[in-house]
């Protein structure tokens, strides 16, 4: 998306190095849903005009390791602010529930100046576990429940 890091340079990289890569599909813009497939064979252009597998092999969120999540902005604690439309967090609202290991790793990808002050997280918003911008790596701790 326009306000978004480009992903391509990631994914090519993950390929080469013989990653196995799953990339998100929206399966339907009216109930908010996405999931994750395999990055194979031909993209096209799916909803938002993102490229997504024209076909693929579906991965369940829980048998991913990580996740590399564009934002639009984020602040120090770990909260994110997406395109506003809630996929992530339904996607991976399982995590809250979970006590011990939650997979995936959620780890949003931005520019130092998409850093805001604070944001103000709204109880179904999922915390990112870390986060990259082209100055640093910073790692949240889990918030107590």
């Amino acid at each position: 998306m326009p306000d978004e890091l480009d992903t391509g340079p990631l994914l090519a990289l993950a390929r080469k190095r013989g990653c196995l890569v799953a990339v998100p599909r929206i399966t339907s813009t009216r109930h908010g849903r996405m999931r994750f497939e395999d990055l194979v064979g031909p993209l096209r252009r799916g909803a938002f005009g993102i490229s997504e597998p024209a076909a693929g092999i579906v991965r369940p969120t829980r048998a991913l390791d990580v996740v590399f999540m564009p934002l639009v902005g984020f602040d120090r604690q770990g909260n994110r602010i997406g395109m506003g439309r809630g996929f992530y967090d339904r996607l991976f609202a399982h995590r809250a529930r979970m006590r011990q290991w939650r997979r995936p790793l959620l780890v949003g990808i931005a520019y130092d100046e998409q850093c805001v002050p604070a944001l103000q997280p709204a109880a179904h918003d999922v915390r990112l576990d870390a986060l990259v911008t082209q100055s640093s790596v910073l790692r949240f701790g889990r918030r107590p429940t």
